[in-house]
């Protein structure tokens, strides 16, 4: 990591780079009108040195010399000024040239077209620049008339490189990096001493600073000047002290609301105007599974139109509201209430949602209701056929003994059937309010084996084949009485709706990880795919009809259920129209209870 540049350092930088800057924007603007000066001014030489060269060869050209005269005057000329020499006649053929002699005077082409000779021709001075295609670099040509006795004899004209010129403004770049790099050291060394009283007592604030950043308030700055920065340090002191307090009475503040929050069993969502979450007590982030929610949009937390509307309505109208929501991704019910909260003062008011589970509450009332409806009316119907029977027998049915024995019969049948339900309840109840199983080893065999035995007789009777086997079911810690009742149930269900000549098979065998597993067999007329997960509901019937008539209660398969989930197994059944019904169940082989109590 690359080290920070310290204050001082950056005032002696500032400094600098504010010199270099001004340096390089003067040279920047004076540096073209410089370079354009001396381009002008080499300019105006030749243009005196071609007047000077027009008289040497004055008397050459009126005389008709030729080229071998001509040569050794430009040739001289051209040493003595630096430049190239051109005698041009006024048809522009090229008498003499410094850079080219001899034969090769023929071969350049004729002059009378370009700019600077158009220009003394027409008796004036002529310049030009561009680049000579027979020295193959960039020239700046001045060019006069050569007179005799007032007619133009010829031209004279003189070219010089602009690379002299170039060399010039490199000259001046160069003296003035030297002069920039002189200012910079002198502006660097003034500032580095004039800055370091002032660096002193800034580092000093600047540390207070960052100790107070840290969450130490109580660092104070040594006031040494009375000047602006003194006064400064003064205010920031006293700011502290104020600052200390306020932290120190807001974090006792804090700490007496993280406290309530904590041991809050429901949930709080504070938002601001804006819906950013401010607040989420641990119940809420715990419950909804929520990860790091403050800081963020509440539609980035909690994905509800539920909820958002509640939010949106309070931040609008300001008034209280309230509704039950379910979050689906959860599958629970929240009553949520939705207050406004004041924000920041000056900005639009927040609001604050309490969150209530209502899931297990609503869950128990849905239960409750159902369970007395159904109750009711599986009361209700033996109730109305006992009544109705009553009222034949004490309207003259009694006095006819045939009618009144089957009467007497049927009031039997459903009184033993009201009696069964309520034993079947009392059994519900005390599976889930009643005493505590009582834990030991048992084989599941030596049970299904006398579960079979009893009900022996009644398969008998209807000619079905019951059978016990044995797969080497391993010893499960359970209840063995409630176990006898698990297959007492399974079993009764099986003899019941297994026909004349049908079979009923009760295996026990190992089941996954050490648990042993009971299955009860028939082949009776089976479940069809969508009552399959149902059965095991209390009232559930598939047939209804038919389960009144052989006596159910609609209750044994909860009971059933309900058993084996205090034993910590599974039961599950599978079955297909018309090839029977098989109810499977495990008990583990070692229940967490059992371990408890030992």
């Amino acid at each position: 990591m690359r080290r920070r540049l310290s204050l001082r350092g950056r005032m002696v930088l500032t400094a600098v780079v504010a010199a270099a800057v001004a340096l390089a924007a003067l040279l920047l603007l004076a540096g073209p009108a410089l370079q354009r000066r001396a381009l002008h001014q080499t300019g105006e030489t030749l243009s005196a040195e071609a007047r000077l060269m027009a008289r040497v060869v004055e008397d050459a050209l009126a005389r008709g010399t030729g080229t071998e005269a001509l040569d050794p005057l430009i040739d001289e000329a051209s040493r003595d000024v630096g430049a190239r020499v051109t005698v041009i006649a006024p048809d522009g053929r090229v008498l003499a040239d410094s850079a080219v002699s001899g034969g090769e005077l023929a071969t350049l082409e004729n002059h009378a077209g370009r700019p600077e000779v158009r220009g003394a021709l027409a008796g004036g001075v002529g310049q030009a620049q561009r680049r000579s295609a027979t020295l193959g670099a960039d020239l700046l040509y001045a060019a006069v008339p050569v007179r005799h006795r007032g007619e133009v004899v010829g031209v004279a004209r003189l070219s010089r490189s602009l690379g002299s010129i170039a060399e010039q403004g490199r000259a001046l770049w160069r003296s003035a990096a030297l002069a920039l790099l002189l200012a910079l050291v002198a502006t660097g060394l003034v500032t580095l001493l004039l800055s370091a009283p002032l660096a002193r007592s800034l580092e000093e604030m600047m540390e207070a600073a960052r100790q107070y950043a840290g969450g130490n308030l109580a660092a104070r700055i040594r006031v040494r000047r009375r000047d602006e920065l003194g006064e400064l340090a003064r205010i920031i002191n006293l700011s502290a002290d104020q600052l200390q307090e306020r932290m120190a009475e807001i974090a006792r503040d804090r700490g007496r609301t993280e406290a309530i929050l904590s041991a809050m069993d429901d949930g709080v969502l504070a938002v601001d105007h804006r819906g950013t979450v401010v607040l989420a007590n641990p119940w809420l982030t715990r419950t909804l599974e929520l990860h790091e929610p403050v800081g963020r949009h509440y539609l980035e937390v909690i994905r509800q139109s539920g909820v958002g509307a509640l939010i949106e309505d309070t931040l609008r109208t300001g008034a209280r509201r309230a509704a039950a929501v379910e979050l689906l991704q959860l599958g629970r019910v929240f009553d949520i209430v939705a207050v406004p909260f004041p924000d920041a003062e000056g900005a639009p008011h927040g609001a604050v949602l309490t969150f209530n589970d209502a899931t297990e509450r609503r869950r128990l009332e849905r239960m409750r209701r159902d369970f007395v409806a159904n109750a009711s009316h599986e009361l209700r119907t033996p109730l109305t056929s006992i009544r109705g029977f009553v009222e034949a027998l004490e309207d003259g049915a009694v006095a006819e003994p045939e009618t009144a024995q089957r009467f007497l019969g049927k009031i039997r049948k459903h009184a033993d059937r009201m009696a069964a339900l309520v034993d079947d309840l009392l059994d519900l109840s005390r599976l889930e309010g009643g005493r505590a199983p009582e834990w030991k080893e048992t084989l599941p065999s030596e049970v299904a084996e006398g579960v079979v035995a009893s009900f022996a007789g009644s398969a008998t009777r209807k000619g079905i084949s019951l059978r016990h086997v044995d797969q080497g079911a391993p010893a499960a810690v359970t209840d063995p009485e409630r176990l006898r009742r698990i297959l007492e149930n399974l079993v009764d269900n099986a003899v019941k709706y297994t026909p004349e000549r049908g079979h009923v098979e009760v295996t026990t065998s190992p089941g996954p990880d050490g648990s042993a597993r009971i299955e009860v067999a028939d082949d009776g007329p089976g479940i069809a795919p969508e009552h399959q997960d149902r059965v095991f509901e209390r009232f559930y019937r598939v047939d209804k009809a038919r389960s009144r008539e052989l006596g159910g209660t609609g209750l044994g398969l909860s009971i059933v259920k309900h058993i084996i989930q205090n034993h910590g197994g599974q039961v599950w059944a599978e079955s297909q129209l018309g090839k029977g019904t098989a109810m499977y169940f495990t008990v583990p082989k070692a229940f967490p209870v059992a371990e408890a109590q030992a």
